[in-house]
């Protein structure tokens, strides 16, 4: 199933230069890449599936994360409830929160098992998180009228369970605070203190991944906060790369390194191959050399055995000739 996942992921293209204030699809991207960041002490588990389409029809999950082991091994609060199969559902400060986007995403859950012909059970495997700016406290009225029991399982994380039902969890960005600075700053409040503390956290930041999922979460919070007097401190998608061009130009001497080894690798590789098939086609020659000599040794043992027997006949008609001889 991660293949048919992965094939999925390595056909999707995400552009954040189309990215234009006041549409939904600005915030997916971004909003991924901050959960990538808030979640990266587990990178080595966690596989990042963004805008998942389950079926030819237009149903697409904003995210869905893989865990390798089965349950994620980060220690955030956000990962408490994963387990192997977590489906995200964000939506962008101006969007709604309502039980039909609850029932949509549940329904993404059978969807995504149905897809995999019955080996994925939503109860068992599959997650589910949705992540919101303020409280939707319409919709968790409603779960809790719906018998779903709703515990605060530190600030912000809401956890929504219910017997024999799915695991899901209600984010609320707004409540986090500072321990998720990543995650909090897909908003148009965003002041130079906060851009000043992820800037700080990205000091700390060595993985390529990691800062092209900063990069893309700074671009979006510039552009929703674009006129506040601080954006002209920060010089939008090239200030990133520009604060740390140092670290970029290693990555990039580093993967220029790495596939010119890979090449010089395959270059190798090929030519052991080409030897290795010049001596499987001599070997082949002498095989069949020795097949031919076998047969030609063979037929020189019947010949030599015919003739054996020629010589046996012989030997006992002249005996035979020398007993009549004898008896004259």
């Amino acid at each position: 199933m991660d293949n048919d996942i992965r094939k999925n992921q390595e056909e999707e293209v995400l552009s954040f230069d189309d990215l234009k204030k006041g549409t939904n699809n600005q915030y997916h991207p971004p909003a991924c890449a901050s959960l990538e960041l808030e979640l990266r002490d587990a990178k080595e588990d966690l596989v990042y599936y963004p805008e998942l389409t389950l079926n030819p029809k237009p149903n697409q999950i904003d995210l869905l994360i893989v865990s390798r082991s089965g349950k994620a091994r980060s220690t955030s609060g956000l990962a408490a409830i994963f387990k192997k199969y977590n489906i995200v559902e964000y939506k962008s400060p101006n969007q709604t929160m309502d039980i039909a986007i609850y029932n949509r995403t549940v329904a993404y859950a059978h969807l995504l098992a149905a897809r995999y012909g019955g080996k994925l059970r939503p109860v068992r495997d599959v997650t589910l998180t949705f992540i919101r700016k303020g409280k939707p406290v319409v919709l968790m009225r409603e779960l809790e009228a719906s018998g779903f029991m709703i515990s605060k399982h530190e600030k912000g994380i809401y956890h929504v369970t219910k017997e024999n039902g799915i695991d899901i969890q209600i984010v609320v960005t707004k409540e986090l605070g500072e321990a998720y600075h990543w995650v909090t700053m897909l908003t148009d409040e965003v002041e130079y203190e906060d851009m000043e503390r992820i800037l700080k956290d990205i000091e700390g930041l060595t993985d390529v991944r990691d800062l092209l999922n900063a990069e893309a979460v700074i671009d979006l919070v510039i552009k929703l906060n674009q006129d506040k007097d601080w954006v002209r401190r920060i010089r939008g998608m090239g200030a990133l790369r520009d604060l740390f061009k140092d670290e970029f130009d290693e990555k990039d001497r580093e993967i220029e390194k790495k596939t010119e080894e890979n090449k010089e690798l395959s270059e190798q590789l090929q030519t052991q191959s080409e030897k290795l098939q010049t001596q499987s086609e001599q070997l082949q020659t002498q095989n069949e050399q020795m097949k031919l000599q076998s047969r030609q040794l063979k037929l020189e043992q019947e010949k030599n055995t015919r003739l054996q027997q020629e010589v046996d006949e012989l030997k006992h008609q002249l005996r035979e000739l020398a007993g009549k001889i004898a008896m004259l």
